[in-house]
Parts: structure tokens; C-alpha cells; sequence
């Protein structure tokens, strides 16, 4: 896979589709849901099972935008780059929140595959407000309607 935005639409791996607002708000509510899974995860000790929920969170936040959008999407990479590429490059989300969001894809990928435990480092009570920021700031996008510039040549 090419590492494009441009190639993930080329590759099918993003689709054009009809925009969907009750698919967007349902993908939101999941959001919500892992953010509050994960939250649990923290108070328990639970820190990968965490970074899963948190990765979840994030990524439906993503979709929900995607789904306002009209982009079906078949790669968890290919999110992030839509995300990066469209919301960050017009302002709509901040470089952390774009960040943070592929970040946790690697994150939970390592978790989930790997063979070892991965080492976790990472400052969880950081990570969870910057998740919910993002799905903050995705909820605010959407309610008001913000769409970004230049996606006309997106196939």
C-alpha cells in the first residue's frame, strides 16, 4: 500500500459514498462508549486493554467524521491519513490530534500482534484527554457543520 491519501482512494481503500449524519452520530455514541471503557481500564490498572479502548475512541470519532463526509472507509491507516491529511492540513483538528490518533493505530497493532508485551510508556492520563478532545472537537465539527476545502478531487 502506498502511503498517499490520493492511493488510498485509488487502492478502495477510501470510497466515495452517500453521506450518512445518522451513521456519523451512531459512530460518535461508540466513541463515547470505548472512551468510557477505557476510562474504567485506567482506574482499574488495566493500561493495554486501555490503550485498545482508547485507540477504539479515537477511531470512531474518525469515522464519525468520515461517515459526515461520505468516505467508506477499509484501511485503519488510510483514516488516519484522511484525518491528517483534510482535517488537519484546513485547521479542523490540531497537529496532536492528528498525531495521536495514528499514534494509538501503532500502539493498539503492537498490543494486539505482537508475540511480547510492548512496553508502555506512555502517559495514559495524557493520551485520555487528548482522545477526549478530539472527540470533542470532531462533535463540534460535525454539529456545526464545518466541512474542509479542497476534497473535490478525491475519488
Amino acid at each position: 500500500m502506498g502511503n498517499s491519501l490520493r492511493e488510498c482512494f485509488e487502492e478502495g481503500l477510501l470510497k466515495k459514498i452517500r453521506p450518512n449524519l445518522n451513521y456519523s452520530e451512531q459512530s460518535i455514541r461508540q466513541a463515547e462508549h470505548f472512551l468510557d471503557e477505557a476510562e474504567s481500564l485506567i482506574n482499574s490498572g488495566i493500561k493495554d486493554m486501555a490503550f485498545i479502548a482508547l485507540y477504539n475512541a479515537s477511531f470512531h470519532a474518525a469515522r464519525a467524521i468520515l461517515f459526515r463526509d461520505g468516505i467508506k472507509e477499509r484501511s485503519h491507516y488510510c483514516v488516519c491519513k484522511y484525518i491528517e491529511e483534510i482535517y488537519h492540513v484546513n485547521e479542523l483538528v490540531t497537529m496532536q490530534q492528528s498525531v495521536i490518533l495514528d499514534s494509538l493505530r501503532s500502539k493498539r497493532n503492537d498490543i494486539q500482534y505482537s508475540l511480547e508485551q510492548p512496553e508502555l510508556e506512555e502517559d495514559i492520563g495524557e493520551i485520555f484527554s487528548e482522545v477526549t478532545g478530539f472527540i470533542e472537537r470532531v462533535k463540534e465539527i460535525i454539529k456545526n457543520g464545518k466541512k474542509p476545502v479542497n476534497t473535490t478531487e478525491l475519488k
